[in-house]
């Protein structure tokens, strides 16, 4: 008794491998399917039909329907797991092709990522897997109500459009998120380029860090770093709410300091700025977790 035929053109053996691994769930239900393979032009046909079942145990329309519900189950997870992957691929190509390789491999991370694939997993993207997996598995059930047999790409190509706009949306904000990569880490070249060529204005500077949470700044001496500029810049936090953070990267790149230390968790691990500042001063970092500047209060000025 014919129940489904799945047709494939790619991946032949994994496809191959996954409606067993369906098969032998299914069998231990009492229900036996035996799976059949024949060639047709470029498409791979998998016949799958009753080889033995317990009738007292499933009805005809029993086994119809639970078999449909396994093999949906298996082709949802061919596509979700082995298509997702090239319909990425090909329409970065497609769509982004006047980026260079390298650039679109790191598109394809992002969207991946985006999307829970494989290696660059998240717990939101996992979700966010699961949810786009129920989605076509419904898909393809609503398809077997009242067909038995599938070619998944075709199906995928005139079936799916939805599922496939919506990976072409996660590349599209891919796109952006490597476009605002790029142009940070331009960015950051040119403050590390912009330290570099000038003279430092002092040796060692020290930051600490405000109860109001802005930052001080404190000479090998121990003194306050003051001038014209860093006053400027201060302004610049009032007048244009430009944040603390902004104003110490700005304060440090106009010093251009051979030695940044940073006392009492002035700045937190793996935080935005530290990363920065990480990256536009290389190894002048320290950090220091206890001496007499970090106990240093701030004096209150009387009104």
């Amino acid at each position: 008794m014919d129940l489904i035929t799945i047709g494939i053109s790619d991946d032949i053996e994994i496809v191959h491998e996954r409606l067993k691994t369906e098969l032998k769930v299914l069998s231990k239900q009492g229900i036996d399917l035996s799976l059949n393979e024949r060639v047709h032009g470029d498409l791979r046909f998998f016949d799958c039909s009753v080889a033995n079942c317990v009738f007292g145990k499933f009805s005809y329309n029993d086994i119809i329907y639970i078999s449909k519900h396994y093999m949906a189950n298996a082709i949802s997870d061919i596509i979700i797991d082995i298509m997702e992957k090239k319909i990425l691929k090909r329409c970065i190509d497609g769509n982004y092709y006047y980026f260079n390789e390298d650039e679109r491999t790191k598109i394809f991370a992002y969207a991946c990522k985006a999307l829970g694939i494989d290696e660059y997993d998240t717990d939101q993207g996992c979700v966010y897997r699961l949810s786009r997996k129920a989605r076509v598995l419904q898909k393809v059930l609503d398809y077997l109500e009242s067909n038995s047999s599938i070619i998944i790409p075709g199906f995928v190509r005139f079936r799916m459009k939805d599922y496939v706009t919506e990976l072409e949306d996660a590349i599209d904000r891919a796109v952006e998120e490597y476009m605002m990569e790029r142009e940070y880490n331009e960015f950051i070249k040119l403050l590390r380029y912009f330290v570099e060529i000038q003279e430092p204005k002092v040796d060692t500077i020290n930051v600490l860090k405000n109860p109001d949470n802005s930052y001080r700044l404190l000479d090998g001496q121990g003194r306050t770093v003051n001038n014209e500029l860093l006053d400027d810049l201060a302004g610049e936090v009032l007048e244009n709410n430009i944040n603390y953070d902004d104003l110490l990267i700005s304060s440090l790149i106009t010093i251009a300091p051979t030695k940044i230390v940073f006392h009492d968790q002035a700045v937190s691990e793996g935080s935005e700025i530290l990363d920065t500042i990480k990256k536009v001063f290389h190894n002048k970092i320290a950090y220091c977790h206890g001496c007499e500047l970090c106990y240093i209060k701030k004096p209150v000025e009387k009104e």
